[in-house]
């Protein structure tokens, strides 16, 4: 016993010592230094912005109706949530953890270096990131307070996220307008993987945050259509400025989370509704060019003999019953039901893939067809159809561009082409899918901006959802919602996903109390953007 308590005495002097001498020495390690400079942090903190998407996509995928899990019951399907579980808590570990301090230190260091365009960009991503989590989330944690040495953090609602977005955008396009310093494209395009350095890319970005948070607020007194209109064209102006996370795709590490490879997303069938948008039955016999290339055709009898591949006929494209899944895929006959990548097998590194479910597709964080929907939706409810109308098309043709640009020819299966000319041009002159101004309606304008969002943007397209609160009636025309909600619904649709489990219901349950994130339909409250 006496030995014993020599021994713990000497780890206690051991530890005394060793605190008290210089105790960060013990953690350097001159392989990976602790210090480095802005352009070195700024690959993994895009990257980052793709992830936090990517895995909650997962969920959203099935509170808009794009895809459905291939089992019955699913709580998500049901538009419910996995109680005491980290399942769609990815975006609150992207905003706070995964992106959090780094770009913290990014911004520090850029300005340290008199490098203001980095500067500009880390106040961009910032705002990018608050946004993208409160549209998710609804309250954030008050930014005084995030990312100090704290045992629990308040909140702050959401109408004060919205203003500290829109004064962070401010003050990053004016950093990014800045060439005085150390301002240098070349120097920045080694780190920035997303814009290759381009400060007039990165400040279109910024204006499609503006348009996105200004748009996202029609139901509001104060909601200014021509703002949004002017946030658009100062913003992406061709899909050559799309924000897109790029991959090499030979190993699952540096591969699409959607892709094959990775292997996340095999349980998953597109869903009645996103069918039915595109087989004509919602747009009236308009059978849509995109849908043979970003669908998944019904299987053959063997995965080489497949029965629609290159057949449009939309009776050949079948799906997970609406969106409790009544019909689950079957392992035999035409009526198979594929997944995603156009099979019904688990993924693998060498499984092709299609669209943006390929290991080497690009992941857009936003599309210049997106911001083109937004001026549409301005355009209308300000009451300029002529200028709706012609925004509303051009959404369309730069969608239908960006499908091509990810279709990769293939004649075996699943088979795939590029959407001709001539396809593309009959599909726009169809009057029940570009109709003349006086017929364009606001349902026209958000379903397709619905089918350009699919299988990435399923937050902005969630977020309309909410903003015309669930209307299958004038807006969602012929969408169902499941007959049995999840339980603690209390028969109510969701309109935000709870704060992350384990580092705010584990850690900081009292804050959470105060703004009622305790009670279990908490996910049913309506959000501040998408009230009067």
């Amino acid at each position: 016993m006496k030995n014993i308590k020599k021994f713990i005495a000497a780890i206690g002097l051991l530890t005394i010592v060793v605190s008290c001498d210089n105790l960060q020495d013990l953690n350097e390690n001159p392989s990976f230094p602790v210090d480095v400079s802005a352009q070195a942090l700024m690959p993994p903190i895009e990257q980052q912005m793709a992830v936090g998407l990517q895995f909650d996509n997962r969920y959203l995928g099935r509170y808009v109706q794009y895809f459905s899990n291939a089992t019955t019951g699913n709580d998500w399907d049901r538009y419910g949530y996995t109680a005491n579980n980290d399942a769609g808590g990815e975006i609150w570990k992207m905003a706070y953890f995964s992106i959090g301090l780094n770009l913290t230190r990014m911004q520090e260091k850029a300005v340290a270096e008199e490098r203001h365009d980095i500067t500009g960009i880390s106040k961009v991503i910032r705002a990018w990131s608050w946004q993208v989590a409160t549209d998710y989330h609804s309250e954030l944690i008050d930014f005084d307070q995030a990312f100090t040495q704290r045992m629990s953090f308040d909140y702050v609602g959401q109408e004060q996220v919205y203003a500290e977005v829109l004064r962070l955008i401010n003050e990053g396009v004016v950093d990014l307008a800045r060439t005085d310093g150390k301002v240098s494209s070349t120097y920045t395009a080694v780190g920035d993987k997303m814009y290759n350095g381009d400060r007039a890319k990165w400040t279109k970005f910024a204006w499609g945050v503006v348009a996105r948070n200004l748009n996202n607020q029609i139901n509001k007194a104060s909601y200014n259509p021509t703002a949004v209109i002017e946030a658009c064209d100062k913003s992406l102006a061709s899909n050559a400025d799309n924000a897109l996370i790029s991959y090499n795709g030979s190993v699952s590490a540096d591969s699409n989370f959607n892709g094959p490879g990775r292997n996340n997303i095999s349980t998953f069938r597109q869903t009645d509704f996103m069918v039915r948008v595109m087989n004509g039955s919602v747009f009236t016999g308009a059978v849509d060019p995109r849908m043979s290339r970003i669908l998944a055709p019904s299987i053959g009898t063997s995965e080489t003999a497949p029965a629609s591949a290159a057949n449009p006929d939309p009776t050949k494209y079948t799906f997970i019953g609406n969106p409790l899944n009544t019909t689950a895929s079957s392992t035999a006959g035409p009526s198979r039901i594929p997944n995603l990548w156009g099979t019904f097998l688990a993924g693998s590194i060498t499984t092709p893939g299609r669209y943006i479910f390929r290991d080497k597709a690009p992941f857009p964080i936003m599309t210049y067809a997106e911001i083109q929907f937004i001026k549409a939706e301005a355009a209308f409810i300000k009451g300029d159809k002529v200028m709706a109308l012609a925004a509303y098309k051009k959404g369309i043709e730069a969608s239908i561009d960006f499908v091509n640009a990810n279709t990769i020819s293939s004649t075996t299966y699943p088979i795939t082409t590029a959407i001709s000319t001539s396809e593309k041009s009959v599909f726009l002159a169809n009057a029940n899918v570009v109709p003349a101004e006086a017929d364009l309606t606001m349902s026209h304008i958000i379903l397709q901006k619905y089918i350009s969002l699919f299988g990435f943007g399923n937050l902005e397209a969630w977020t309309d959802m909410r903003k015309y609160r669930y209307d299958n009636v004038n807006i969602y025309k012929t969408m169902a919602f499941p007959t049995s909600l999840f339980v603690d619904n209390n028969g109510k649709l969701p309109y935000r996903v709870r704060p992350r489990f384990n580092s705010e219901y584990v850690w900081n349950f009292t804050a959470l109390q105060a703004i009622g994130a305790d009670k279990v339909d908490y996910h049913t409250v309506e959000m501040w953007f998408s009230k009067p």
